[in-house]
């Protein structure tokens, strides 16, 4: 029993690690509009990060998502940014970060049925060296 404890401790160390960008496709087209969901630790905040790779033909909004204790969740909705048929590449900061934790995030595709994530970061609260 304890050498199969060990190996799932282990498994999960190892799935830890891996990148944390996971996407699910639109059911209606079979492929995701969206790539390179990233958040990244900046001083005091996170930065999320997309690119839009299939335009969408109607209209959607992306909402953000943050859970502040599991990537399973729960989750609650801190922001929603607008979709404009102009812009590929997209960010937002998420400044409300409290303590220096790890935070994970989601992206819903409102209107288009699509989820994004999760990724994560922990916000550096010391500044950078210079």
């Amino acid at each position: 029993m304890k050498h199969l404890f060990t190996t799932i401790v282990v498994a999960l160390a190892i799935i830890a690690t891996l990148p944390a960008v996971a996407a699910s496709a639109d059911e209606e087209s079979g492929r995701a509009s969206i790539s390179d969901f990233k958040a990244q630790s900046v001083f005091r905040a996170v930065e999320l990060k997309w690119r839009v790779i299939t335009p969408y033909e109607k209209e959607v909004a992306f909402e953000i998502l943050r859970s502040d204790s599991f990537a399973e969740g729960p989750y609650e909705e801190i922001a929603t940014v607008p979709y404009n048929k102009e812009n590929t590449e997209y960010s937002y900061y998420d400044k409300s970060v409290p303590c220096e934790s790890t935070y994970y995030y989601k992206l819903v595709v409102i209107g288009g049925r699509e989820t994004y994530g999760p990724v994560s970061a922990r916000p550096s609260f010391s500044l950078p060296a210079t």
